[in-house]
């Protein structure tokens, strides 16, 4: 009887310990799920979220341009405000408007790279397949404005080994930022000038471009910050 005892206690640690090493795998499995569209985390590898926070200023930047909708009124803003900022754009979109992104280059922004097109699936595709696009995207960017990227900011967010490897291979930084405005959720639109506002020297502030987003505030966000005493700046000069 004892013996069998022994064999049931035996069974049950047996069981236990499948059963824990399931749920780690599931913990696992669900943290690197949500580190692949968390980039601050940093868990595959470093990216760029803030600069130095000893100088008064901030890099507002734009993604998912250029737009005929809002890039001519955040230029404008810009322009009235003596600022600058970094638009990371999407090579289809400049393809389609190429005067926008000439636009940007010589109002003295940064143009980076958001993608050939908005899209995830560089995170599972090769390194050597992802950096072909990448630099195949860089390349068309040049063409058109006479200006290389040097930043790329992956589309949703969404990041993996593979993602960044392709980035370093097409000689990008990948960049993310430190201040989410959330200006591309239609239900968080009313917010978006308070989180812009909570800014701090060095932050990178993530806005977007489009119709019907929140371009209507840049004026205010950029007045906001001169209240403050921050300027914005590019990304490079921000990590410079």
């Amino acid at each position: 009887m004892l013996a069998g005892i022994g064999l049931t206690a035996a069974g049950l640690g047996r069981v236990e310990g499948l059963g824990l090493t399931a749920l780690a795998a599931a913990f696992w499995g669900t943290g690197v799920a949500v580190a692949s569209m968390s980039p601050s985390w940093q868990w595959f590898g470093a990216v760029e979220l803030r600069g130095a926070a000893d100088i008064p200023r901030v890099a507002l930047t734009f993604d998912d341009g250029p737009h005929p909708a809002s890039t001519p009124r955040i230029l404008a803003a810009l322009r009235n405000a003596g600022q600058r900022a970094t638009f990371f754009v999407l090579a289809d979109r400049v393809r389609q408007h190429p005067e926008l992104a000439r636009g940007i280059a010589r109002d003295g922004h940064e143009l980076a790279l958001h993608g050939a097109s908005h899209h995830p699936w560089l995170t599972m595709r090769s390194v050597e397949s992802g950096a072909r696009e990448l630099g195949a995207a860089a390349d068309l960017l040049y063409e058109v404005t006479g200006v290389r990227p040097t930043r790329f900011r992956p589309p949703f967010g969404a990041v993996s080994p593979r993602l960044l490897g392709a980035a370093h291979a097409a000689g990008l930084r990948t960049c993310w930022a430190s201040v989410r405005t959330w200006d591309g959720n239609r239900r968080l639109l009313g917010g978006v000038r308070a989180r812009a506002g909570r800014a701090k020297a060095g932050d990178i502030v993530l806005m977007h471009e489009g119709e019907g987003l929140a371009v209507a505030l840049v004026p205010d966000v950029l007045a906001d910050l001169a209240a403050r005493g921050l300027r914005s700046v590019t990304v490079a000069e921000l990590r410079s």
